[in-house]
């Protein structure tokens, strides 16, 4: 809701004001049975002026609302919001195909990062800036199990001598060591899972804390 809607002008001081001068004044608390009796003795008192401060002021607060009553509904109307994430999950769509993991991780970095983005800009919560930091290092977990360059990142390809030879080298740097290549393939896929598994408990741990 936005500021011009937050209160009725039945209940601004200026209506309070006039009710007060008529003798209309409402009580700050009173039972079901006693509000009824009570607009029923303002409306006998001074019934022009009741109506005006009861329900007139209202239905000139929507005469005079009703164009930015209309924008504010068409800005935040739902259809506006589906082409918005129409368009944030634009490539996610594209590259989605049925058969590879990649497009359903594609969709999840995408929205770890927007909400990431939300909560850093926009949260309202304490905490709301360990959840954008929570939710970046999620998507950077989850783009590293997507890219599978747990290798490429470490190696340099060049030829060897003989038809379709080549040799790996470890690129400046870089570890665990392509010498002894089974313990380099065992560790960089330990490191696959690794990533899997602490993409998994910052899910189980967090998810339910990650909302604004």
């Amino acid at each position: 809701m936005y500021r011009q809607r937050y209160r009725y002008w039945s209940l601004s001081r200026f209506s309070k004001y006039i009710r007060t001068k008529f003798g209309l004044e409402n009580p700050y608390a009173l039972s079901a049975q006693d509000w009824v009796k009570h607009k029923k003795e303002s409306a006998d008192k001074a019934p022009i002026i009741n109506w005006i401060t009861d329900k007139g002021f209202d239905k000139l607060q929507n005469i005079v609302m009703f164009a930015p009553d209309l924008w504010f509904n068409i800005r935040t109307a739902t259809i506006w919001k589906f082409f918005k994430n129409l368009w944030l999950f634009r490539k996610c769509l594209w590259n989605y195909r049925s058969w590879d993991y990649s497009g359903m991780v594609n969709f999840m970095v995408t929205s770890a990062k927007d909400m990431s983005e939300v909560q850093e800009k926009y949260g309202h919560h304490v905490g709301h800036l360990k959840t954008a930091k929570e939710l970046k290092v999620f998507a950077h977990v989850l783009e590293r199990v997507r890219d599978d360059s747990y290798t490429e990142d470490k190696l340099d390809y060049s030829r060897g001598d003989g038809f379709g030879m080549g040799v790996f080298t470890n690129k400046p740097n870089t570890l665990p060591s392509y010498r002894n290549a089974r313990q380099f393939y065992k560790l960089t896929g330990q490191q696959r899972k690794d990533d899997l598994s602490l993409a998994c408990k910052l899910m189980e741990r967090k998810l339910l804390s990650w909302w604004n």
